[in-house]
């Protein structure tokens, strides 16, 4: 199941006894299992008496998770098992007897669990949907699938936070957010909840405004840098030169803000491609990966830009990126690429 289909099971109080929350983002399996464990324990105190926690990235061997799990529970009413990093879901490397022959005994304490034991299993890694283990959980327990969003699929989110914060968002708010989400390499829900938390404490009234939205957010390198990827796609050449001098003395900064930049370009030069073969608008949303209207911005900024232009700052930036990580050269390799093609 997908978050909100999971969540909505799970908030009818119809437990399973077996949980697997699998997935890239850690937003959905930290709040799906808060969620199960609130409902398992009255308080934090009981939590504490009847919680196991098993981190296999300790190393801890698959027969000991297995007795935990089968142990009936010892002066308090329940056992419940947390298993954090489970890698055994996914698909397998190689042949390894023993692994199956425990997991075919995990398959079984699974299948004839006692009524007061339950256990969540936590991994960000993809299951393999063919193993029994996974089958077995999905048909009588519960999944999740914690996939990570893409920028384009941030709406309905954003609109559930908004929702839980009792705040608006402007329309130039909104558009501003999801613009420099969009630029982020991976959408993190959890760094975007923290942020509009922050967000929601300097608003005045209940609307969020782009003013508000960019005091908070401009201290997150992912997001200050959106301003030099906006001044360089609107050709502004004082604006982007005034950018590129406060990141000089950084070079960690300037590698992030070079990986930035190379993708905008490519973005351009992929919209180019595409509306040469018709395809244009909101249409570039689908093969740019891209919200369908930054996508059709994006398209409407390729058109400032001739492919040569693009594909000569390619050879720029990957030119700066050299010199910048060999030591060979500093910032003005950087400068020189977005001077070039901001002129050209």
């Amino acid at each position: 199941m997908k978050f909100k289909e999971f969540m909505s099971d799970v908030n009818k109080k119809n437990l399973k006894h077996v949980y697997l929350l699998a997935g890239a983002e850690n937003y959905f399996i930290d709040r799906a299992r808060e969620k199960i464990l609130s409902l398992l324990f009255d308080d934090r105190s009981a939590r504490s008496d009847g919680l196991t926690v098993l981190d296999c990235d300790n190393k801890i061997d698959l027969s000991e998770i297995i007795n935990v799990i089968d142990t009936a529970p010892l002066f308090v009413d329940k056992n419940v098992v947390l298993v954090k990093n489970a890698k055994f879901f996914k698909a397998k490397a190689g042949d390894d007897k023993s692994a199956d022959t425990k997991l075919e005994r995990l398959l079984t304490v699974l299948s004839s669990m006692l009524e007061t034991n339950y256990v969540l299993f936590t991994t960000n890694d993809a299951p393999d949907k063919r193993k029994k283990l996974y089958k077995m959980i999905d048909k009588t327990g519960g999944v999740l699938e914690a996939e990570a969003l893409k920028s384009w699929q941030l709406e309905p989110w954003l609109n559930d936070k908004l929702r839980a914060l009792k705040l608006t968002m402007d329309a130039d708010a909104r558009q501003y957010f999801i613009e420099t989400v969009s630029l982020m390499p991976e959408v993190s829900l959890g760094l975007l909840d923290n942020e509009l938390d922050k967000v929601a404490l300097f608003v005045k009234g209940d609307r969020i405004t782009r003013a508000v939205l960019e005091k908070v957010l401009a201290s997150l390198p992912e997001i200050s840098n959106f301003a030099l990827t906006d001044a360089v796609t609107a050709k502004n050449l004082g604006r982007s030169m005034q950018i590129l001098s406060m990141q000089h003395d950084d070079l960690k900064n300037l590698l992030g803000v070079l990986a930035l930049l190379v993708r905008q370009v490519r973005l351009l030069l992929r919209a180019k491609h595409f509306m040469s073969r018709g395809v244009s608008g909101k249409a570039l949303g689908e093969p740019l990966g891209l919200n369908p209207f930054i996508a059709q911005k994006t398209g409407d900024a390729s058109k400032k830009f001739s492919q040569a232009a693009l594909e000569t700052a390619l050879l720029d930036l990957a030119e700066a990126d050299f010199g910048l990580k060999t030591g060979a050269a500093g910032a003005e390799l950087l400068e020189r690429a977005v001077m070039r093609l901001i002129l050209s």
